[in-house]
């Protein structure tokens, strides 16, 4: 069995994260690479792989890809939007069945229907996401209680 490629509509879903679309209303290259970071924690651990999809412009870097994620921006006149579709539809009719397209744009969901690919809204990954994440921030900083005779040690060197 093949590995599941998700293709994730970018700015669609970061205008539905309320952390991220605050930060894209004052920088929008910082959300982006905010973005990056988290799905890259969130992918680093799986098998899965991930490419994450823009719009794009003549004059933006794309040099935000990670090992475990695949930034790709669309050329103008395309919008993201075309790239994800074309990307789905260019692949192999039984190959469609490992793509996971993220993203709550009906042009997009219904495509990947249509291609037989699956689905899951924004909202839906998001809620993955942050589930994950707070699974790990438990799991990497637990709490430790030092005894004063420690915390001098420490600080001693």
């Amino acid at each position: 069995m093949s590995n599941k490629t998700y293709i994730i509509d970018g700015y669609n879903l970061i205008h539905k994260s309320k952390k991220l679309s605050k930060v894209f209303a004052s920088n929008i290259e910082r959300a982006r690479e905010e973005l990056v970071s988290m799905l890259s924690d969130f992918f680093s651990k799986r098998k899965e792989e991930c490419i994450l999809v823009f719009d794009g412009s003549l004059n933006i870097p794309n040099d935000l890809s990670t090992p475990s994620v695949r930034v790709i921006f669309s050329h103008p006149p395309d919008k993201a939007d075309d790239l994800i579709k074309k990307i789905i539809m260019n692949q192999d009719p039984k190959r469609r069945k490992n793509f996971i397209v993220v993203s709550s744009d009906n042009e997009i969901i219904n495509c990947a229907k249509a291609c037989g690919a699956e689905r899951i809204s924004s909202e839906e990954f998001l809620k993955n996401l942050s589930s994950r994440e707070r699974t790990n921030e438990g799991e990497e900083k637990p709490f430790v209680k030092l005894t004063e005779e420690e915390i001098k040690r420490m600080l001693q060197g």
